[in-house]
């Protein structure tokens, strides 16, 4: 009996892209699916369901340290932080900031480490002999767990839900809400498919090519929404809650006077955060210098 379990991976990772990913990706990868939890389970005082791990990135690359003779060799930061951002732009993991770490999801984990779903890779006369029913043994019914798995796989893909929205916000669409929405709609509807009917792997690739399919609201004003974007980056660097600024919109900036416009709850939402408004209003100072805040209500916004 080996000690620890296991981990699973199909044969077909050789024709993935990970495949051709740099070494150092590679092996956090492998990493982080070794790390994972296989069921729910308590570390340093947090509840890290099936298929996460709640990791600093320091601790990772103590783990993957080797030696060459008597010197230890590390991968460095920029490592690390490159091997992540792919992870999770190629829809393999999200990532979560919390104290003392990152909370880290692996996308799909139930679907690669439920070994039924190799089974029919055995072999042709094999399958038949144990897979196929015998005369008149009835069928199973096998709707509540093929609804069961849908339902799973939409979940995991609504993870992302912020990340697709902040595609199509800087993207300048009329409502990014609203299309965002309409994306998941679409692909929920037709089990993540692709046009030529393959799984759909990266959800943010697939929503880089989104056309947008709602005409309410108003455009931001482009130049407006590139110095927003880089204020929207400071914000990414020190605070967690950083999404809820994507649910508000800058909408003009005149005489030192800066319009955004939003929902009453998230603009609520946003100023009774004493600590994140303290961040925000340094990372607006730093981008566009000292100005005045205006809110406009917007009932268009999804």
């Amino acid at each position: 009996m080996i000690e620890g379990g296991y981990i699973l991976q199909p044969r077909k990772i050789k024709e993935s892209d990970i495949s051709k990913a740099p070494p150092y990706v590679r092996e956090i990868w492998h990493y982080l699916l070794r790390e994972a939890n296989s069921a729910d389970n308590k570390y340093a005082g947090h509840t890290i369901s099936r298929g996460q791990l709640f990791r600093d990135y320091k601790s990772i690359r103590e783990d993957l340290a080797w030696y060459v003779g008597y010197r230890k060799e590390m991968y460095n930061e920029n490592h690390t932080k490159k091997a992540m951002k792919f992870l999770r732009d190629t829809g393999r993991i999200t990532t979560m900031k919390e104290l003392g770490g990152v909370l880290i999801t692996i996308c799909k984990y139930d679907y690669y480490q439920t070994p039924r779903n190799y089974e029919r890779t055995i072999g042709r006369t094999i399958e038949r002999t144990n897979a196929e029913p015998m005369q008149n043994q009835p069928l199973p019914d096998n709707n509540k767990n093929e609804k069961k798995d849908k339902n799973n796989k939409n979940s995991l893909f609504r993870q992302r839900f912020f990340s697709v929205l902040e595609i199509f916000y800087f993207k300048n669409f009329n409502n990014p809400i609203a299309v965002t929405n309409a994306f998941f709609n679409h692909y929920e509807g037709v089990g993540w498919k692709n046009a030529r009917g393959l799984d759909i792997e990266s959800v943010e690739s697939v929503a880089e090519n989104w056309e947008n399919k709602t005409t309410e609201g108003a455009n931001c004003p482009e130049q407006l929404l590139t110095k927003w974007k880089v204020m929207f980056g400071i914000l990414k660097n020190n605070t967690d809650h950083y999404n809820k600024f994507l649910l508000i919109r800058p909408a003009k900036l005149e005489n030192k006077t800066f319009v955004i416009r939003g929902k009453q709850k998230d603009i609520e939402a946003i100023e009774a955060d004493k600590e994140l408004l303290k961040v925000w209003r340094n990372a607006l100072f730093m981008t566009f210098g000292k100005l005045t805040i205006q809110y406009e209500l917007d009932k268009q916004l999804a």
